[in-house]
């Protein structure tokens, strides 16, 4: 049916005059660049000389993110009605037929199956300029049936929302929308289906309060309004406030996304991110020279093991990140209250296998930070665990393994962390990751310092670099505890029995990683290599172990330690029975003399 106002009883609207929604301007609103000869404007509606990003309607935004020609829409003719009767002053049915003329949209969405670089995906594109974007029945009910399309073909689904306000026309029926497309993100997470939604401007109100913020991943367009009220409610709320940020600048900063992308090269990244989440390849092994299998190594001093493991040129996380991983695709926050720049989380590639990355980064700096998103020294903050136990969640989720790097003196202590929950923190995470339902490994780079290097190494494998360090203290704090004397580190740091040998020794560690001549800072390039040839060979034999299998042996791991196994209570019987045979000895000879 062509004119929908049959169906109402209301007098038809005076038929307007088409809108153009994108007009092509002349020079940018904001800055007063020339965009005429933009060929990035005219296809993105981007100011190359300020950034601004422009509005852009769902077929446009269609345009710039998917395949040409390979768009099928579903759900199409699927049309709002009017359940409450709605019509204080212009009749709902009259604003909806309105903005169907205006923008050529049914409603504020569209929905369909696509290919984004020949990966299909199933897409949800919501349009403010209908109705503000803002979820009704027909709305909900759109996302829901997507997403359970998305289950049904195991294919990612990937949103984008330009979106405000409260669908008040619809009343409660609105409103409940809410927790229907939430069950249904709930739904699709259960079935390892990842969800990536983009973010543009606007994005508030019901859409980012509920289905949007579930996502496993969310990007931003730069500078977008977005959050729980519109920026008019908030500058109402904080009438007092000047300049209150409501950007995504901002709320990437408080861990609420994970990047902010610019409109021309979102296709690229998401096109990357379906790539590593499509885990079809697993790693080959690769041959390791037998000089770098060696399991004895030359003793060195305790004391000199802690400066090399502290060296300040000694390569960090993130110079390993890059030269052992391709296709890096780096997430943000902890979704509830900051981005601890200490700790980096992300997806990437080891030998066309994907797998998680939680890595402890140490600054150059040795000052801590006054704020709570970390220190300069690498002290993890409670943001900074709960970071990293929601990149676990999510290597669980897309089924690929987790690779962990420790090098960090412990977490950030003070009143302030106890009060951001540093406690609750480290132990959710020491749970999620003992449990975690996927292969994981970690690597000790450096410093591995108390709580903040158990949490992040209980894995089926942890292996050592030669010149690190694994303490349950600072060397300092011990000494200073236990001698009275903090500069009296040599003598705690033997009995602490912190180094890569005497962890292998008791069974703590699985390997030592061997450092190039003079330690690792003297040749960064050559233990990148070593490392990835050896994650490589450990994930190739990991992968064909169970994760039942895997699981049972890291509780057993963690359950022995400690315990009077069976070789104790031996070694307690045998010298036991020598003991008795000298005392049965000592009795004969005294008989006799």
């Amino acid at each position: 049916m062509n004119n929908v106002t049959d169906l109402f009883p209301d007098k038809e609207p005076k038929k307007e005059k088409q809108i153009p929604l994108e007009e092509l301007l002349e020079s940018c609103m904001h800055c007063d660049f020339e965009l005429k000869s933009s060929k990035i404007y005219q296809r993105y509606r981007i100011c190359t000389n300020c950034n601004y990003h422009f509005s852009i309607s769902a077929r446009r935004r269609l345009a710039t993110l998917i395949d040409k020609n390979s768009f099928h829409e579903t759900s199409k003719w699927i049309q709002s009605l009017d359940p409450i009767e709605f019509s204080p002053r212009v009749s709902y049915r009259v604003r909806l037929v309105q903005d169907r003329i205006r923008t050529g949209l049914n409603e504020a969405i569209i929905t369909g199956t696509c290919k984004i670089d020949d990966k299909d995906v199933v897409m949800i594109v919501i349009d403010s300029s209908f109705l503000g974007g803002s979820m009704g029945v027909v709305v909900g009910e759109k996302v829901t049936l997507a997403l359970e399309l998305a289950k049904r073909k195991k294919i990612p689904c990937i949103c984008t929302v330009s979106s405000s306000g409260t669908r008040l026309q619809e009343g409660i029926f609105s409103l409940l929308q809410m927790a229907k497309t939430s069950f249904a993100v709930r739904s699709l997470k259960d079935a390892n289906i990842p969800f990536i939604t983009i973010l543009s401007n606007p994005t508030t109100g019901q859409i980012f309060s509920s289905f949007a913020s579930l996502s496993d991943i969310i990007i931003s367009e730069p500078n977008a309004q977005i959050g729980f009220s519109s920026l008019g409610e908030i500058t109402e709320f904080d009438k007092n406030k000047k300049d209150l940020p409501h950007t995504s600048e901002t709320f990437i900063q408080f861990g609420q996304i994970d990047k902010i992308i610019n409109r021309d090269k979102i296709k690229t990244n998401l096109s990357l991110l379906l790539d590593l989440l499509y885990p079809n390849h697993k790693v080959n092994s690769i041959k390791i020279g037998k000089e770098y299998l060696k399991k004895n190594f030359p003793y060195k001093n305790p004391e000199e093991i802690i400066k090399l493991s502290r060296n300040k040129n000694r390569p960090k996380a993130r110079y390993y990140l890059e030269n052992i991983f391709t296709n890096f695709f780096e997430i943000h926050g902890d979704r509830v209250s900051y981005d601890d720049t200490s700790i980096i989380t992300g997806i990437g590639k080891i030998s066309g296998q994907s797998v998680m990355i939680i890595a402890q980064q140490k600054s150059e700096k040795n000052i801590r930070r006054k704020s709570s998103s970390g220190s300069q020294s690498g002290e993890i903050t409670p943001s900074g665990f709960r970071k990293a136990t929601r990149a676990i969640n999510l290597a669980e989720l897309f089924k690929i393994p987790l690779v962990s790097f420790v090098d960090t003196p412990g977490p950030a202590l003070g009143m302030e962390m106890e009060k951001l929950g540093l406690s609750n923190s480290v132990s959710n995470m020491i749970d999620q990751i003992g449990k975690v339902n996927t292969p994981s490994i970690s690597i000790i780079i450096g410093e591995g310092g108390s709580e903040a290097a158990l949490a992040f190494s209980i894995t089926d494998k942890v292996f050592m670099l030669e010149n690190a360090i694994y303490t349950p203290i600072i060397p300092e704090k011990g000494a200073k505890t236990e001698m009275k004397d903090q500069n009296k580190i040599s003598e705690i740091a033997e009995s602490l029995k912190l180094t890569a040998s005497d962890c292998l020794n008791s069974g703590i560690i699985d390997k030592v990683i061997p450092e190039p001549k003079g330690a690792a800072h003297q040749n960064p390039t050559e233990t990148a290599k070593l490392i990835k040839k050896i994650l490589s060979n450990e994930l190739f034999e990991i992968n064909k172990i169970h994760i039942n299998t895997l699981k049972n042996r890291r509780r057993k791991k963690y359950r022995n330690i400690g315990e009077f196994g069976s070789k104790f209570l031996k070694t307690v019987k045998h010298e036991s029975k020598i003991f008795q045979a000298g005392i049965k000895a000592s009795i004969k000879s005294l008989r006799e003399n």
